[in-house]
């Protein structure tokens, strides 16, 4: 893991650090994988084409799978109550205190409708309607997530759609009974063995068994946000999803285990996973990536760690105060303040997918039961957007009444900025009615 020393003052646009070694670092951390793309672009066109019987080639050939008929990509009641008594107890109890925690938290994100009559006597106002049908996309390449199950679709639920269908690639041509599990809790009835690119397309184009949804949600591999991107449009996404990404802001009053502990907790992910220390205290910064390397020999997932810890580094500067310039910048997906007063960071921090303050609130406690959801920006794309909501499935649909009075303030003005435009109708419309 690499170590940056930052000795010059930090600018709020890091306009005197763009010749920089830990600039162009960063930069290049933020790259797109355009090769995915391209792939995915190929496969779409042929699901367009060809519907299931491209669908069971892509997932022989990409999943390896044996399917022969498109009866087989669906996962049957037997399976989803198999899945059901060979997940364990405690496995089913703790999906179930999360199910309900992230629930509660959503619920209270849900908006009200407005309602209201302008000085000039208009009625205004939007209200709102939820998506009525979603397909989700659960992971299930190098890790199985049954916890992405519930962040995607409580959101989903407590916003009101109608109908939930979930794809998720196979392993050996099974899926994780946990990811089963989570499903049957959400009340998903539809499930379909499918994964990348392929499963993007068939929820946004259709095919013979699998029918067109309203929206995708749920993060993927590269493959999956290469589909998304070309497909939306014809589609809703949520987002589209890069490498996992974790930023930590840290003094040196600090436990170097917890830190290094979470640094690993998001490069086991995936060979491109990627995370950030920002310390002001280089003898600390020593001891993080010490532990880091004696830690990493303890877990099963080590040779991924190895790729993604290329990506990743340390950097000591001189004031932590600055830390929020390089935060705002990297635009985490995960941030975590692990300082004695964290929250006097809050008002500088722009730029964040989900924030966790203090030693006690590791990032994976916002993995599975904190309560927002886990599905969040990546790729410093937290610039402009935010993490997945109720209001991702949600539509606000605007309101305007006119009565005579109040079309009639309004009409002198409407007809003036209609003849500006050139729309001659625009303005019969209105002169008709005076």
């Amino acid at each position: 893991m690499k170590i940056f020393q930052i000795k010059n003052k930090i600018s709020k646009n890091l306009a005197d650090a763009q010749k920089s070694g830990f600039y162009r670092f960063l930069s290049e951390s933020q790259k797109q994988n355009t090769n995915a793309a391209k792939i995915a672009e190929k496969i779409i066109a042929d699901i367009r084409k060809n519907g299931d019987s491209a669908l069971i080639s892509c997932c022989n050939k990409f999943d390896k799978t044996a399917f022969k008929k498109a009866e087989e990509l669906l996962v049957s009641n037997q399976e989803i109550l198999a899945a059901e008594k060979s997940t364990r107890k405690e496995v089913k109890s703790a999906l179930k205190s999360a199910f309900t925690r992230i629930k509660n938290y959503h619920q209270k994100q849900m908006p009200k409708n407005l309602d209201f009559k302008d000085k000039d006597g208009v009625a205004l106002g939007n209200h709102w309607r939820a998506i009525e049908k979603i397909g989700i996309y659960v992971p299930g390449g190098t890790a199985s997530y049954p916890s992405s199950v519930l962040m995607s679709a409580v959101p989903a639920i407590v916003a009101g759609v109608d109908e939930i269908v979930m794809c998720t690639p196979t392993s050996a041509g099974k899926i994780n009974s946990a990811i089963l599990f989570a499903a049957k809790l959400c009340g998903i009835k539809k499930i379909y063995k499918i994964g990348g690119a392929q499963a993007i397309a068939a929820l946004a184009c259709g095919t013979k068994t699998i029918a067109k949804v309203d929206k995708i949600a749920g993060p993927g591999n590269a493959f999956v946000a290469g589909a998304k991107k070309i497909l939306f449009g014809e589609v809703g996404i949520d987002m589209i999803a890069g490498p996992t990404d974790i930023t930590i802001i840290t003094d040196k009053n600090n436990n170097p285990d917890f830190l290094a502990a979470d640094a690993l907790s998001q490069l086991e992910h995936g060979h491109d996973s990627k995370a950030f220390i920002l310390t002001d205290d280089e003898n600390f910064a020593v001891k993080i990536s010490a532990s880091i390397m004696t830690l990493k020999q303890k877990l099963p997932r080590q040779k991924i760690i190895e790729k993604s810890l290329k990506n990743s580094a340390i950097f000591v500067i001189k004031n932590l105060d600055e830390a929020a310039h390089i935060v705002n910048f990297i635009a985490p997906e995960h941030l975590q303040i692990a300082t004695k007063n964290p929250k006097k960071f809050l008002p500088k921090i722009r730029n964040a997918g989900a924030i966790f303050l203090g030693n006690y609130t590791p990032e994976s406690i916002g993995d599975y039961m904190a309560g927002p959801s886990h599905t969040l920006p990546t790729s410093a794309s937290a610039k402009f957007a935010s993490g997945l909501s109720v209001f991702d499935f949600l539509k606000r649909i605007s309101l305007i009444s006119c009565d005579k009075n109040s079309f009639i303030k309004l009409a002198k003005n409407t007809a003036i900025l209609a003849e500006c435009e050139g729309l001659a109708a625009h303005k019969l419309s209105i002169e008709i009615r005076q």
